[in-house]
């Protein structure tokens, strides 16, 4: 009977670090075990995500994830993610990070978790090349707008546009090609994103069709991060760490010089500590 309760004893014991173990498992430890990391990337917003002519995902946030996957010694799988499909993929759980210039607001920070910034965008008006009504952002007043739906520009657009009142319209698109080609069929009369995306835009299909007049004053520069679900801590941790190796090895100023065609800005917020 003692031998029994001994062995009873042991088996509990054993069952309850086996329940410890799987409580504090990280999603990091899955994702090197599965041999995989699935990153979230809009493919629809040159330069960061687009595809080749062979079909193929490239752009900055492609590289980015990439880049990640061979610091995990594991593959690198992208997974489409349109702009308002990006916290839901992660939520859903088919996406491990999103790697998807996402503003870090306090507002989207409660549904997911944030890495510090790996990307500085600012925010721009773009209209037809030829137009010469528009050359500020007041002058957008009474005039149609178009945005990508659930993208920050759009919320700070928004909240001018409530300030303006009436006779300014609005139009939400559910990507950037829908927004350059509603622009180019006049559908609308301007056009809000970042200007790294116009200019990417302006460089290659929309060369000649469109110009970046001026930039949305009261919008502040978009710092974007890494996305996560809040609970994988182990993972933003490891997220957090790679970020700050990334700029610190100028792998970051490499891929800005690539994509954007300029160097990197600092990322350290005036007045705070940086990386």
């Amino acid at each position: 009977m003692k031998f029994y309760k001994v062995v009873n004893n042991l088996i509990a014991v054993a069952s309850i670090s086996l329940i410890a173990n799987v409580a504090f498992a990280d999603k990091l430890d899955d994702i090197i075990a599965a041999g995989k990391i699935r990153c979230g990337v809009m493919l629809d917003v040159p330069p960061v995500g687009m595809r080749n002519n062979d079909n193929q995902p490239i752009g900055y946030d492609v590289d980015f994830c990439r880049d990640m996957a061979k610091a995990l010694g594991v593959e690198a799988i992208i997974v489409e993610t349109p702009a308002p499909d990006r916290i839901p993929a992660i939520l859903s759980e088919r996406v491990d990070v999103g790697v998807a210039s996402a503003t870090n607001s306090l507002e989207r920070a409660k549904s997911v978790a944030f890495s510090i910034p790996y990307q500085i965008w600012d925010v721009g008006v773009a209209v037809a090349a030829k137009n010469t009504s528009i050359t500020t952002y007041e002058d957008l007043k009474g005039k149609s707008i178009g945005t990508v739906r659930g993208t920050s520009s759009e919320a700070e657009f928004l909240k001018d546009l409530k300030r303006w009142g009436g006779g300014t319209s609005h139009i939400a698109y559910g990507s950037n090609a829908e927004q350059f080609l509603a622009l180019s069929q006049g559908k609308v009369d301007a056009i809000i994103e970042s200007t790294a995306i116009f200019g990417e835009y302006a460089k290659g299909k929309g060369k000649g069709k469109i110009k970046v007049c001026c930039s949305v004053t009261t919008a502040p520069s978009d710092w974007t991060g890494l996305m996560v679900k809040r609970n994988y801590r182990g993972l933003l941790d490891w997220v957090n760490l790679f970020v700050w190796h990334q700029w610190k090895n100028e792998r970051t100023d490499e891929l800005y010089r690539k994509w954007f065609g300029y160097p990197a800005p600092s990322m350290a917020y005036p007045g705070t500590h940086g990386y």
